[in-house]
């Protein structure tokens, strides 16, 4: 894929009702007292969006928002929503979606190096993460952001599928009932477009960085017997970036499938991992097939000392083996 500016904006769908385009950010606190991630996913021939907000912090109760069931916002010179007809000369402004629980705002700033998100909802909060497998029942706190990712470095292009990913600086601030936080920290950004399965196989993302300015990226299957997919890169001190095929990983998970502590090898770069903050998702198909989600905020160590934060993220379809349990 040879990546444009163009590209931060919405494509036009394909058939498949799994065809989807996603733009997916998160950030973590450097000494791991807080952090969050945030996920607009448009299913233009489902005629919905996925919004996703899930804020962590040290010593507090995780607040989510999750909504399945926002409606799809029309692409700008539509005539009915999810068409995927563009208006002659009409250029995509950022992405506004609505729904009784949450409403928010997805653009670039600056394409491919600068972009923001604004939301407002009802987020609700869980003592114990592991009942977004459950019920996800909780008292309801008023949730509040506007936060910008600006990219360290040229987007990185993946050569097996329409996508590309950023390591960036985050800032701004979010407000969770009457605390308001201001975020100055490491994060990701992704965007993404095209048919994904949740409930086919399972996978293991990473990012964060380092102490010494170390920052990376890596993604990768983990069905047993079979290396389908790896990929990453590492960037160094200097601004770097060096792109990986290899990716070694080792997990240790807990009775809900919620991921404890394990290793990364992302070409030469070794990681001890330990995961801080929970904050998981159970997904549900159209059909009723569910896979467990589970993302962390973890703490990052190398052998030589240096230290980092970052999170990590596993997709743990029911019924389908991983590494862990083949």
């Amino acid at each position: 894929m040879k990546l444009s500016a163009a590209d931060e904006g919405r494509h036009l769908p394909g058939t498949d009702a799994l065809w989807g385009e996603s733009w997916y950010h998160d950030f973590a606190a450097s000494d791991g007292s807080y952090g969050g991630y945030l996920r607009l996913g448009l299913y233009p021939n489902q005629q919905i969006a996925w919004y996703w907000v899930y804020l962590v912090r040290r010593g507090e109760p995780l607040v989510l928002i999750r909504d399945h069931a926002v409606p799809a916002p029309a692409r700008p010179g539509t005539a009915a929503k999810g068409s995927g007809e563009k208006g002659s000369g009409e250029k995509d402004g950022p992405i506004e979606v609505a729904s009784d629980r949450v409403r928010g705002s997805w653009g670039p700033i600056d394409p491919l190096r600068k972009y923001r998100i604004t939301t407002e909802g009802a987020g609700i909060v869980l003592a114990n993460p592991a009942d977004a497998f459950h019920d996800e029942r909780g008292p309801e706190v008023p949730v509040s952001l506007d936060l910008t990712w600006e990219g360290i470095a040229a987007p990185f292009v993946y050569t097996a599928t329409t996508r590309f990913e950023q390591s960036a600086r985050v800032t701004g601030e979010l407000t969770i009932g009457d605390e308001r936080i201001e975020v100055h920290c490491p994060g990701q950004r992704d965007h993404s477009w095209g048919v994904r399965d949740w409930w086919q196989f399972g996978w293991v993302w990473c990012s964060g960085r380092l102490d010494d300015g170390t920052w990376w990226h890596t993604a990768r299957s983990i069905v047993p017997k079979v290396d389908i997919f790896e990929t990453g890169y590492v960037i160094t001190p200097d601004i770097t970036l060096h792109p990986v095929e290899q990716v070694g990983v080792h997990y240790e998970l807990d009775d809900e499938e919620l991921p404890r502590r394990g290793t990364l090898n992302i070409g030469e770069l070794a990681l001890t991992w330990t995961a801080e903050l929970q904050a998981p998702i159970m997904l549900v198909s159209p059909e009723g097939k569910q896979s467990r989600f589970p993302r962390a905020l973890c703490k990052f160590v190398t052998a030589d000392g240096r230290t980092g934060r970052g999170w990590i993220e596993f997709n743990f379809p029911e019924g389908v083996p991983h590494l862990e349990r083949p």
